[in-house]
């Protein structure tokens, strides 16, 4: 097959940007309350939000950003004065495959979760401006977009059989659900090698997309869809909660024989630092006595390791 093409950069800026509309806006996590979240600890409200994009002005490659601004000026600009009041862009993983899927077929997909942080009691205590705008946003709305960036959390461009490992929390899952679907669905590449999807999350009802993720395995013999659900279930090592790194533990020696024949890791997600705990355990999987640092960087250059935390 033809590699995929090359990303595009930064073909929408803050001074000339793209307006979109929303298609739909799916909430995919319980109210406050009403799932096994106690009310004490907030709302992970994550949303599935999709926007009616052209392809054709907008060719993003899965793996990208795509920025948004909030309407409205940011208060602590005009506070100091700022001749520029606007909002700054935020940045969003893209969760829709390179060629766009679902409903129709030029839209741009995106997870987002409501930025907000809460008190002992559950009352909000912050709310993120851009996130809480992305998931308040109804049907027609219109989103002031920019982007694509990035060029560096990409799936292979060239036919790939090695096999492909994603670790995800939250909605750090996005950027894989895209790539999955493309690596299986949309086959721009010829990939036959093996994809195990390892997500994690404090609550079984908090694994978003898990219909479609379980349909995938039910239709894929090479797809691998795992969860690491820290609060509801004990990792068979030391009994404590169980973490991607427990999952990663348990992979063993297929991990080992994956990146002996050139496998890829991919880590997303939040906070950023989660991922030491993960390639440590890989690090011990693999056998390797490197420092830490020298680890991760052997693997980067081999261009075997890709991580994008927040």
């Amino acid at each position: 097959m033809k590699p995929v093409r090359e990303p595009k950069i930064n073909l929408f800026k803050k001074s000339n940007p793209l307006i979109c509309k929303v298609v739909k806006n799916i909430q995919l996590t319980p109210n406050p309350g009403e799932g096994k979240r106690p009310k004490k600890e907030g709302q992970a409200s994550i949303h599935r939000i999709i926007l009616g994009l052209d392809h054709s002005q907008y060719p993003y490659v899965i793996g990208q950003s795509a920025g948004v601004i909030p309407p409205g000026e940011d208060p602590e600009k005009v506070a100091k004065g700022s001749e520029n009041t606007a909002y700054t862009v935020r940045l969003y993983s893209i969760s829709s495959p390179s060629y766009s899927m679902g409903m129709k077929e030029d839209n741009i997909e995106f997870i987002i979760k409501r930025d907000n942080s809460y008190d002992e009691e559950g009352n909000i205590t912050h709310k993120g401006v851009a996130s809480n705008y992305m998931c308040d946003l109804k049907e027609g709305d219109e989103v002031t977009v920019t982007g694509p960036s990035g060029k560096k959390f990409l799936l292979p461009a060239t036919d790939f059989s090695s096999d492909i490992y994603f670790c995800a929390t939250g909605t750090g899952i996005a950027p894989f659900y895209g790539m999955s679907f493309e690596l299986l669905e949309h086959k721009l590449i010829n990939f036959t090698g093996n994809i195990y999807l390892i997500y994690g999350a404090p609550y079984s009802d908090e694994i978003v997309l898990k219909d479609e993720f379980e349909e995938l395995a039910k239709k894929y013999s090479n797809f691998h869809f795992i969860t690491a659900v820290s609060r509801e279930e004990k990792n068979p090592f030391d009994g404590g909660k169980m973490y991607i790194n427990h999952r990663v533990r348990e992979l063993g020696d297929k991990l080992k024989a994956s990146f002996e024949n050139g496998a890829r890791m991919y880590i997303c997600g939040g906070p950023k630092g989660m991922e030491k705990g993960i390639l440590t355990e890989m690090q011990s999987v693999l056998g390797s006595s490197e420092e830490y640092e020298a680890f991760v960087k052997d693997l980067e250059s081999k261009q075997q390791l890709f991580v994008e935390t927040y």
